[in-house]
């Protein structure tokens, strides 16, 4: 089996337990953690993890964050300025926040209290905006009535996960689902 079905059989069991009403917004946060290098193929197989949703009864509402940022920039009316001075896009981090959680919130409409909201994409965001941030946008912000499942390339240390191994991590809630089993 390749990592990429060793973690689809992490997420399968996962996605199959019988879920807790009762959870906080943050213990509701799944991780599926896989090398970096993965990130393609892993795309290539993200219909695969929706039809593994299905088949343990729930809905699959997918959300690729790859090119928000991209619509972010776009849309502002001081991108010249930022072109020229990158360095000052720091100052549109609130922006960029509210920005994202109307995007995420838009696309989770659709959901249920038995859906699983897959993001994807969060690698594209590395130096523009700490996932950390990302994450507790849309938890505190957004009704996430099921699951929320955060494709991250990454690692995890215990509750410590690091985006792309490069950058110190953050310590999380969240329930991580790794390629040869979960904790």
């Amino acid at each position: 089996m390749s990592k990429i079905d060793d973690l689809r059989a992490a997420y399968k069991r996962q996605v199959s337990l019988p879920w807790n009403d009762s959870l906080s917004p943050q213990e509701k946060v799944w991780f599926c953690i896989y090398d970096p290098p993965l990130e393609r193929r892993l795309q290539k197989q993200m219909e695969l993890f929706a039809i593994d949703t299905r088949e343990a009864g729930h809905n699959w509402v997918l959300i690729d964050l790859t090119i928000l940022f991209d619509q972010f920039l776009a849309s502002n009316e001081y991108r010249e300025k930022y072109y020229q001075n990158p360095k000052l896009i720091k100052f549109e981090e609130i922006n960029f926040l509210e920005f994202l959680s109307e995007y995420v919130e838009k696309h989770a409409k659709r959901s249920t209290f038995s859906s699983v909201i897959a993001i994807t994409g969060i690698g594209s965001l590395y130096g523009i905006i700490r996932i950390s941030k990302v994450v507790e946008e849309i938890v505190n912000n957004i009704p996430i009535p099921g699951r929320l499942l955060v494709f991250f390339p990454g690692e995890r240390d215990g509750r410590n996960y690091r985006l792309l191994k490069a950058r110190d991590g953050w310590n999380y809630l969240a329930t991580p689902i790794e390629a040869g089993g979960t904790d």
